[in-house]
């Protein structure tokens, strides 16, 4: 996985020094706690990180889209020591983000918008005996929505929340049951990541 980090930092930078002159960049990193709503295991249990960068350009004063470029782990944790039930899926993604920006003012804005997720490792616990390879396998790809509030403490330096749900299904009930709205597995996710300005914006 670090060299997956390492690869997107590289073309988070190339991007910043190709189009310094007409888009605007950020870093960020922060944390997820995610479920995976239809796995029979509620609740926000399973940590994971988030790593990236992002470019935008302005619409007006006001308005602006953004494209991302990121590293995230997802999935799903459960454990129960009185009926001894343990339940852990580890995935790794990189996504690609792209949303509408809109400034409040210059302390809070808001996004909202689609992620195209590929899948590059899906591994799960059933039962406490270690990580092996998904099975049923998950869906190489995923589309999400995504939303997110900003708050700005300067011109270079924010924090935001976001969260984040599976449009489509990321794996189809392995009983391949399925309801006209319920058709497998989804993403559900919020996350808290600091956000740093390579270049001056507003």
């Amino acid at each position: 996985m670090k060299y997956t980090i390492i690869i997107i930092l590289i073309v988070i930078t190339s991007s910043y020094n190709l189009y310094a002159q007409e888009f605007k960049s950020e870093i960020y990193g922060g944390v997820i706690a995610s479920q995976i709503d239809g796995d029979r295991y509620a609740g926000y249990n399973k940590a994971g990180l988030i790593i990236g960068g992002a470019v935008s350009k302005d619409f007006n004063k006001k308005w602006a889209w953004q494209m991302g470029l990121r590293y995230s782990q997802k999935g799903s944790k459960f454990s129960n020591n009185k009926s001894s039930k343990y339940y852990k899926a580890v995935l790794h993604y990189i996504d690609l983000p792209v949303t509408i920006r809109y400034y409040q003012n210059k302390k809070i804005s808001y996004e909202l918008g689609l992620s195209f997720n590929y899948l590059i490792k899906a591994l799960e616990d059933k039962g406490g005996y270690g990580l092996e390879d998904a099975y049923p396998s998950f869906n190489s790809f995923e589309l999400a929505s995504v939303g997110g509030v900003y708050y700005h403490f300067t011109k270079k330096l924010s924090i935001g929340g976001h969260i984040s749900y599976s449009i489509l299904p990321i794996r189809p009930y392995s009983s391949g049951n399925e309801a006209f709205m319920d058709k497998g597995q989804y993403n559900n996710l919020f996350y808290f990541a600091m956000y740093y300005k390579l270049s001056s914006w507003r």
